[in-house]
């Protein structure tokens, strides 16, 4: 069976948008003031800011219930009733440090909660839908995926969770280009190690030949 160690999915393979935090709480932290009464017009490219007047982030989107907001290290989707209208903008009763530390808390649970059903016989599906495999084995190496060509080692990062289960951030015609790329490099260095262990070999066998043969002496 084939077996293919497809290391440079890494990256190609991140799921967008998996830095998205789902919930930012609708009430504010012990100790954070409290925002002013809800009923901000919230647009996409507003500031929002905290009771203190500091920037917390910029309203990326907005679906009507949710806005969310990018701080520049996370985005989160905060409930549009958790936003207080304020003199500059919509206003959030919680500071950026909180409400990264919140969704960075979040992001950790909804990660772990999610590796936790990376094992053995689950089925994959790529970007586009299709069954791409069932996982074989997961370790410190990756995941190990048993597709129709073979057997691929795909780092953890590049899974996510999809509408039909666990997802892969490729396609099925980009996960076989991968493989089929990863295959001469795998057969040069078995190449390799053949040649060299055919170059041992040769050389024993040389040094034995070139071994000077010990003359006998007749008795006289």
């Amino acid at each position: 069976m084939k077996h293919f160690a497809v290391i440079a999915l890494a990256t190609a393979a991140l799921i967008p948008g998996a830095a998205l935090a789902q919930a930012a709480p609708a009430q504010a932290p012990a100790g954070a003031q409290t925002a002013p009464a809800a009923g901000a017009a919230v647009t996409t490219g507003a500031t929002v800011y905290d009771t203190s007047g500091g920037v917390v982030g910029t309203v990326e989107s907005t679906d009507g219930s949710n806005a969310v907001v990018n701080t520049g290290t996370v985005k989160a989707a905060i409930p549009l009733t958790s936003l207080g209208k304020g003199a500059q903008g919509p206003v959030l009763a919680m500071t950026k440090a909180q409400l990264e530390a919140a969704a960075g808390q979040q992001q950790a649970q909804a990660s772990a909660e999610f590796k936790s059903k990376l094992v053995p016989g689950a089925t994959v599906y790529g970007t586009g839908g299709t069954q791409l495999g069932t996982i074989k084995s997961v370790d410190a190496s990756g995941v190990t995926l048993t597709t129709a060509d073979g057997d691929a080692v795909l780092p953890v990062t590049g899974f996510g969770p999809g509408p039909q289960g666990i997802l892969l951030g490729m396609t099925a015609a980009q996960l076989k280009a991968a493989m089929s790329a990863a295959a001469p490099a795998a057969g040069a260095g078995a190449t390799a190690d053949t040649s060299a262990a055919t170059t041992d070999t040769a050389a024993a066998a040389t040094t034995e030949t070139a071994a000077p043969a010990k003359s006998k002496r007749k008795p006289r």
